[in-house]
């Protein structure tokens, strides 16, 4: 998976310190993800705005067909082994459950550096179910909402107000 922006730039550790308050009383750390099976971009709650921390789209892998380990995938958050495709998927749904995959691997490093407290998942329901069945369950336990809704083609302006609405301040 390729990133862009901060979370491409700095460390996730190192984005989860910098809106730690230093009072008593622990300021939430939430994030959004808006996702689509061809791009997620990340946000974050920062005072009364929303941040933008960066796109992550998926890399394009050409398999090659002499390759024994193709359609294999060992996770992260466990070292099972897994098939990449199942066999009955058009290749629109391999790659978008690969994404998925990619993505929950992704906030699965994200909860263990402890980057983020909270967390919404903004996506239409196909992708939806993919990360659902993706997710660890140390990711599921931070999310505070589901949104079922396909913003990632919005321009920055209405996205930021769909998520406004979303996402209270």
């Amino acid at each position: 998976m390729k990133f862009t922006g901060k979370i491409a730039q700095e460390s996730l550790k190192n984005i989860g310190k910098e809106l730690a308050d230093d009072s008593a009383k622990k300021i939430p750390r939430i994030w959004i993800l808006v996702a689509d099976k061809h791009i997620a971009k990340i946000f974050r709650k920062k005072g009364e705005h929303l941040e933008f921390l960066g796109d992550a789209v998926p890399e394009i892998v050409h398999d090659d067909p002499t390759n024994k380990s193709v359609g294999r995938v060992v996770s992260s958050s466990g070292g099972s082994v897994h098939h990449k495709y199942e066999p009955h998927m058009d290749a629109s749904q391999q790659e978008s459950l690969s994404f998925a995959r990619a993505l929950a691997d992704w906030l699965e490093k994200a909860v263990q550096e402890d980057a983020f407290d909270r967390f919404v998942l903004v996506a239409p329901p196909h992708i939806l179910g993919d990360l659902r069945k993706t997710m660890s369950k140390e990711v599921h336990t931070r999310i505070v909402a589901e949104v079922n809704k396909e913003l990632t083609k919005h321009d920055e302006a209405s996205l930021l107000k769909e998520l406004a609405d979303i996402v209270w301040f």
